[in-house]
Formats: structure tokens, C-alpha cells, sequence
């Protein structure tokens, strides 16, 4: 059995899973499963994943018979996982050689921790850097209650909902999938994160380790079009979004000793942007 099993779900990915995959290929930690889930693609996908397949024994492919919806092939994924670790890797992403040696050796380091990640930065079409992300160890402070606030409290477009990319140990992402499963709602990915964060730790590496894609069809090779935040306050959640959203970060923390004190953020913040 491989130490990480790594879940990939994909659907016409074609253009950017040779870079993913490679990506995986060139960990420095060797022990891992790469499974690649395909949402009955119609483009080249097929081609290329079985072309790796052939080459490589630790890497399968599998195409589900009807497209299921992304969330359901995320759950998918994590419900063949049979490793002690588990992550999730999109199929445009890029992780560098380091990734997976860092988050396993932080987690075997810290053996109460759940959960193990990097910080990041997003690339365009082109491969080329367009957006630097803050440095994600705010996320994991010495008090679990500082770690949960300073989540809590981030502006969205900060990039706190890549932390669903994290290594995890997979009993710790199957009680959070269980308690905030992903959803069609906008933000569930940060509700996961938010349910995991409060039944676990999570280790930070400093190190940008993480490349997460960010394609547009504004992409020009001649011209790098840099992200630039100047004002994050009014790039949060969208206000039409936000009773569901709230409440699904309520239902995240919901059993935990942190309910209350998450309940404190959400009307502050509501109070705060909203004036409700």
C-alpha cells in the first residue's frame, strides 16, 4: 500500500494534466497512488492518462460511465482512498518536487496534526506567476482558536479555499467530507477546510511549494497580466451567497467547542460588511 494516495479528479483536462501529472511524477517522495477520476471526458484526456498508465504502475485511470458532477467525483475519489494519507490535486495544478515530502514529513513530525500544506502562488495559462498569495501560516498558530479566527475572518479572495488541496491524514478529510461535505454551494470548499481546522491541526511549510492554476481567456503569451488586490475587504463572499455560505460554516464547526465563538465572526462580519 503507498504511503499518500492522491485523488484526481478530472474532466477535459487535456490541456494542462500533462503538466499535473508530471508534476506528481517528480515528488521527491517516491510512496504515492496517483488515481486519476474521469468524468467521461471528451477531449484527449483518455489518451493521455492511459499513455502514463502504461509507463507507470503507480498511476490508474478510470472513467466513470456518465459525467457525476465534480463534487461527486471529488467524493469519489476520497471513498477508494486506502492510504494513511490522502490530497486531492486538481488536474491543472502543479505541485513542486518538494510538495509531498514537506507536508508527510511535517505530519509524520507532528503526529496529533491532521492535516499539511504550503504556501502558493497562481499561474496563468502560460505557466507564467500572476498572483502571490499571503503567507497561509496564519492558518496554523500555536492556539487552535487563533488558527480558526484568523480562517474565519481572511477575505475569501485571499486564496483560504486552496487549503482543500492540503495532505491530509484520510480519517481526518473523511470526518470533515462527513461533517461539511463539498456542495453546489459557493464556499463549501472553505466550510470543508473549516470542519477539518476544527477537529485538527494543520502544519504550514513556508516554502512556495504549490502552483495553482488560473487559467482566463484573457491570456496572452506576448503580455504577463499580473493579479493585483488592492482593496481584499471588498472581495469576500457575495453577499446573494451569503446566508448559505454563513450557515454552512456554522454547520462545519457545529459539535466542536469553537461553535459559539464562530458564531461571534459570522455576525460580526455580517454586521460588519452588511449592516445586517
Amino acid at each position: 500500500m503507498a504511503k499518500v494516495f492522491i485523488g484526481m479528479p478530472v474532466y477535459n483536462g487535456a490541456r494542462f494534466i500533462t503538466k499535473a501529472i508530471n508534476s506528481v511524477r517528480d515528488q521527491e517522495l517516491t510512496d504515492w497512488k496517483l488515481f486519476i477520476s474521469d468524468n467521461k471526458s471528451t477531449d484527449e484526456t483518455e489518451t493521455i492518462c492511459r499513455a502514463y498508465c502504461a509507463v507507470d504502475d503507480r498511476i490508474n485511470y478510470y472513467q466513470q460511465e456518465q459525467n457525476i458532477g465534480g463534487t461527486a467525483n471529488f467524493k469519489f475519489l476520497l471513498d477508494i482512498a486506502d492510504s494513511e494519507y490522502f490530497a486531492w490535486l486538481a488536474s491543472d495544478d502543479v505541485w513542486y518536487p518538494e510538495f509531498l515530502s514537506a507536508c508527510v514529513g511535517n505530519l509524520e513530525k507532528n503526529k496529533s496534526y491532521g492535516m499539511a500544506f504550503t504556501n502558493i502562488v497562481s499561474s496563468d495559462s502560460f505557466g507564467r506567476v500572476i498572483w502571490r498569495y499571503p503567507d497561509f501560516s496564519k492558518f496554523a498558530k500555536r492556539s487552535k482558536l487563533a488558527s480558526i479566527q484568523n480562517f474565519m475572518r481572511d477575505p475569501e479572495i485571499w486564496g483560504k479555499a486552496n487549503l482543500i488541496y492540503s495532505v491530509y491524514r484520510l480519517n481526518v478529510c473523511r470526518k470533515a467530507w462527513e461533517v461539511s461535505p463539498l456542495t453546489s454551494n459557493w464556499g463549501s470548499d472553505m466550510s470543508l477546510v473549516l470542519a477539518a481546522l476544527a477537529r485538527t491541526r494543520i502544519a504550514i511549510d513556508k516554502r512556495v511549494l504549490f502552483d495553482k492554476r488560473y487559467p482566463r481567456s484573457t491570456d496572452r503569451e506576448d503580455v504577463i497580466d499580473e493579479v493585483i488586490i488592492s482593496d481584499p475587504q471588498k472581495h469576500i463572499f457575495p453577499q446573494e451567497y451569503a446566508k448559505e455560505y454563513l450557515s454552512d460554516q456554522l454547520q462545519a464547526v457545529e459539535g466542536t467547542k469553537y461553535y459559539w465563538f464562530a458564531k461571534r465572526i459570522i455576525q460580526r462580519r455580517l454586521l460588519n460588511l452588511f449592516g445586517l
